[in-house]
């Protein structure tokens, strides 16, 4: 046996002795031209048919980190009925490559500025005009349980898109929000939607005391304080008087995985 990197390049395709792909039920992707480039669209659907008014729906963004995830939740949701959980669409927008995911585009089709190019602006328009009648022609939806989500970059969009585009998010759900991409905008009071239900979750261990007694980088802690990631959070969920949940133990990265599952329940909130 080989490991490693040695294996990574001796090694034929696995996929050739395996078998073919996996194709999952109840699921369509479709790619749509952008100022920036393609994006890709991952869309499912419940098994259940929908209640009278309609299915939720879950715009998420970052399609490599978040599809597969709220896919699995919703399918258990489904089977298990937990009290207050909605059957719910999951429509995930990210790039067209293998893993869904482009480093280089990420933050700016995010958070990136238009001014400079495509940039947040651009990718809410695709989401708004393109993705969600598509999607909605095709499935029937209740507007009143449509919500935008993402973590980290994502967040941030998924907070702005809120604010921005109130008339048609009834919820939005922002896992560890990259507020210090732009914390004047994002701490202005006049952000508040009056009614809009507002989710922000966060590892405990984005706040930089806690991540340097777990032992984390001091690289890392310097990172965390400078940018207040846990702070800002505080106080924009605070300003928009919205839901602010802490994961025990978890850093960024880790409390995606509780972030997308009480982000399922929260639609139903």
């Amino acid at each position: 046996m080989i490991g490693g990197e040695a294996y990574a390049q001796q090694a034929p395709d696995p996929g050739a002795s395996l078998g073919a792909p996996v194709t999952l039920a109840r699921s369509a992707s479709f790619d749509i031209d952008a100022p920036g480039g393609a994006m890709r669209v991952l869309v499912s659907w419940p098994e259940t048919p929908p209640p009278a008014e309609g299915y939720g729906v879950i715009y998420a963004m970052d399609a490599s980190w978040s599809f597969g995830t709220l896919r699995d939740v919703m399918a258990r949701h489904d089977v298990v009925a937990p009290a207050g959980v909605v059957p719910s669409v999951i429509v995930a927008i990210g790039w067209p490559t293998p893993d869904l995911v482009d480093m280089v585009r990420r933050g700016r089709d995010l958070v990136g500025k238009d001014a400079t190019g495509p940039g947040f602006a651009s990718t809410l328009a695709l989401l708004t005009d393109t993705v969600l009648p598509r999607v909605e022609a095709a499935l029937p939806v209740d507007p009143r349980r449509r919500m935008v989500l993402g973590h980290s970059y994502g967040g941030a969009f998924a907070l702005r898109a809120g604010f921005v585009r109130s008339d048609l998010f009834s919820h939005v759900a922002a896992g560890s929000p990259s507020i210090w991409t732009d914390p004047d905008w994002f701490l202005d009071p006049q952000r508040a939607v009056p009614g809009q239900k507002i989710l922000i979750a966060l590892g405990a261990l984005e706040y930089a005391d806690a991540a340097g007694a777990a032992g984390t980088s001091p690289e890392r802690v310097a990172r965390l304080r400078k940018r207040d990631m846990a702070g800002r959070a505080e106080r924009v969920a605070k300003m928009l008087d919205a839901q602010l949940v802490v994961f025990d133990g978890a850093g960024h990265g880790s409390s995606l995985l509780p972030f997308l599952d009480r982000a399922a329940k929260f639609l139903g909130e």
